[in-house]
């Protein structure tokens, strides 16, 4: 098959774009079992669909090109419907506009009909496919404009490559004629429009697939690390990470002083044992949202097994500490346990030590145990406190006689 060079470009830059594709979904497959993940699957379908479109058109005169109109144009619009789709659930939402979107498909596969069935011009079938195109893509912008601020370059650099590729659709078709203006005489396959859209594409999808895997490697191990550090049940720390974070947070003189807490579900054994372990499951949870409720961002909160909780409070005083630990008691008596008798109300029992830094926070978690098993003593649903560290008595002054002698 003798082809042009620039018809061996043309069916190139499709097939490195299939091959994005290719690897967008071999990413979706090993992450299948995340629904998170699925965002990946469509936008492997961005990339195949279109691309399937643009290597068949590669290959059609122009009268070719106005015969498969309707087919071609129907994957081009599949295509950037897909991406917006991927967009979208990637920033949180379930999906893009559907009425919308079939609304823009519509019209614009019956303009396409017209331009090539009744009334041949080419061009004006490139404009309407582009404009609809971008107006398909720019249904992921709600999704975005709503989605949390991007937490690192990776993140930005993914919304706004996406955001410059869908403004390049739109306003391609005049970029084009202002820069090739005869494109509208010969074949279009070998145009400088087609040629240009072709490495436009490409350079967009090699971009846009390294930043996108970026991401997504950066997600799983995310994902990884929070599986290893999270309690399964109630997504609070667990007891390793609970040390690592306090590792960093002791370290910093910035947040001190610091106190920890050693809480506990007072007579857990009896709702597991009355309710069922089912109900012990959500209450353990109820009383994690209320803990998580309490506390700031910086404090550190962990399950350290069982009904056992212990929280790391930074820039506090006991007398401060103490006061977080009762509202934490009064939110608790107002919550309401669903798998519970309306009767039965969750307590804890609480013990609170000053932690002196680093090296002190294993000698405070255990004076931090000691209260608390002093509040289970005294009766549960207690706050017990470590005693103020009294300050240094001085000296007595020396009389005039002790200078004598």
């Amino acid at each position: 098959m003798n082809l042009p060079a620039d018809q061996y470009f043309a069916l190139i830059a499709p097939i490195c774009v299939i091959l994005l594709g290719a690897v967008l979904l071999a990413c979706w497959w090993t992450q299948r079992r995340q629904v998170s993940a699925r965002f990946l699957l469509w936008l492997a379908a961005g990339y195949v669909l279109p691309a399937v479109a643009v290597g068949a058109q590669s290959l059609m005169s122009n009268a070719q090109l106005a015969q498969w109109t309707l087919l071609t144009a129907g994957l081009y619009l599949m295509g950037s419907w897909c991406m917006a789709q991927g967009m979208a659930q990637r920033y949180g939402q379930a999906h893009a506009s559907r009425w919308l979107g079939a609304i823009v498909t519509a019209v614009t596969l019956a303009l396409l009909r017209y331009f090539s069935q009744v009334y041949d011009d080419l061009w004006a079938r490139v404009q309407w496919l582009n404009l609809g195109m971008g107006i398909l893509q720019f249904l992921a912008m709600p999704s975005l404009l709503r989605a949390a601020p991007a937490r690192d370059r990776l993140e930005k650099a993914l919304r706004w490559t996406y955001i410059a590729f869908s403004c390049y659709i739109l306003m391609r078709p005049l970029m084009v004629w202002l820069v090739v203006p005869t494109a509208e005489t010969g074949q279009m396959a070998r145009s400088g429009f087609w040629l240009l859209t072709l490495a436009g594409t490409l350079l967009f999808s090699l971009w846009f697939s390294l930043v996108l895997l970026s991401c997504a490697v950066r997600d799983v191990f995310t994902t990884l690390r929070e599986e290893r550090n999270r309690d399964p049940l109630t997504r609070l720390l667990n007891r390793r990470a609970f040390m690592e974070a306090a590792e960093a947070v002791l370290t910093d003189r910035r947040t001190g002083p610091w106190a920890v807490v050693a809480a506990d579900i007072d007579h857990f054994k009896k709702v597991n044992d009355n309710w069922g372990h089912g109900c012990g499951d959500q209450v353990l949870q109820s009383v994690s949202q209320v803990l998580l409720k309490q506390v700031r961002a910086g404090d550190a909160v962990a399950r350290f097994g069982g009904e056992e909780f212990v929280v790391l409070l930074q820039r506090v005083s006991l007398e401060a500490a103490e006061h977080v630990v009762q509202r934490i008691a009064q939110e608790l008596r107002r919550t309401e346990m669903a798998c519970l008798p309306r009767a039965q109300a969750v307590s804890m029992s609480f013990g609170i030590a000053p932690v002196a830094g680093l090296p002190g926070l294993a000698a405070a978690l255990s004076h931090a145990d000691e209260l608390l098993y002093a509040a289970k003593q005294a009766g549960r649903d207690r706050i017990c406190v470590a005693p103020q560290p009294r300050p240094p008595v001085p000296p007595p002054a020396a009389s005039y006689q002790d200078i004598l002698v």
